[in-house]
């Protein structure tokens, strides 16, 4: 009954076009006794709302967010930092500003340490997204903040749970490639080593994109941590999607450092010194092998190579068994 009334209440709010009547929103969202399922009904209108309302309506709503990113329903709390990443993602900047306040950076940052993983994986996406459509002034105070130190990454990125694995790299991949704070500083061997051993594929494809963007932006730490050669070891992976990864990381970066010839035109060798030696090592990947082996053909063609003709089917002699008989039994 409460969840038949709530929904009536917010479709007679959607088609009101009075500003007194939209102000009740972030009053709904500060209600304790909405649960999660009710609350994501109110912030999908809140989200509708937040392209035509004032900058009264968005500081309500910060008020409101503030309050129920502390309620005791997990639910709740990542529904809460779900709905801040959509808005943040949905709107221009300008638009949300009001919203993502410091004081909500800070809540994000504190909810990285929450018991619950999902709200743990919330909070990271809602990071990443301030880091890469925030002001400089927003995201620098994200990558600086007290609480979001380098142990507190390693942290998160050597989380148990694959989801919570990937937010926190889709965050430091932000930092990166915004060029903010001390995101190398979580990063060992050991830890990329992991990453691109992770049995999860999306963690594997987020690892090929951070060690792309280290032997773009930071050649002084790429022979320490390998950069290049787990990259290439990555070119040979099981999963096509980060076969994919691969290439397209090998073509920016082939891009952004011409002097690297990466084509299979022979032609005299040449030394480079620190971390050229480094970048040369990619001349030798075959980029149109590696483009023919993310195709269906190819992937059926592999299957049938590997498994089928010495799996599936065998010839037999003994006595008491015929032919055609399933190998795998």
């Amino acid at each position: 009954l409460v969840q038949l009334v709530l929904s009536t209440l917010l479709q007679t709010l959607r088609l009101a076009h009075n500003r007194t009547h939209v102000q009740m929103v972030p009053r709904l969202i500060c209600t304790f006794a909405i649960r999660a399922p009710g609350l994501r009904g109110v912030f999908d209108l809140a989200l509708e709302l937040l392209g035509s309302c004032n900058a009264e309506f968005v500081q309500g709503l910060e008020h409101a967010i503030r309050t129920r990113i502390v309620d005791v329903e997990w639910e709740a709390r990542d529904t809460v930092l779900e709905f801040v990443t959509r808005a943040v993602r949905e709107h221009a900047w300008p638009r949300v500003e009001l919203l993502v306040t410091q004081q909500v950076v800070d809540d994000a940052v504190r909810a990285l340490s929450d018991a619950e993983e999902y709200v743990r994986a919330s909070a990271a996406y809602l990071l990443a997204a301030v880091v890469e459509r925030g002001d400089e002034e927003r995201a620098r105070y994200v990558s600086e903040h007290k609480h979001l130190a380098q142990s507190d990454l390693a942290r998160l990125v050597a989380d148990s749970e694959a989801f919570v694995k990937r937010a926190a790299l889709d965050l430091v991949h932000a930092l990166g490639t915004r060029g903010v704070g001390m995101w190398i500083e979580c990063l060992t061997y050991r830890t990329l080593y992991d990453l691109a051993d992770d049995p999860d594929f999306e963690v594997r494809v987020r690892c090929a994109r951070i060690l792309a963007l280290l032997t773009q932006t930071s050649p002084v730490n790429t022979s320490e941590l390998q950069s290049t050669s787990l990259l290439l070891e990555m070119c040979r992976d099981s999963s096509r999607y980060v076969r994919a990864e691969c290439l397209r990381s090998l073509r920016e970066l082939k891009q952004n450092t011409p002097d690297v010839d990466m084509t299979n035109e022979p032609e005299p060798k040449r030394v480079y010194v620190g971390e050229r030696t480094d970048l040369w090592k990619l001349r030798n990947v075959d980029l149109a092998q590696l483009e023919a082996s993310l195709s269906a053909e190819h992937l059926y063609q592999e299957a049938l190579d590997t498994q089928v003709a010495r799996e599936l089917m065998r010839e037999t002699s003994d006595a008491n068994a015929g032919n055609n008989i399933l190998d795998c039994y």
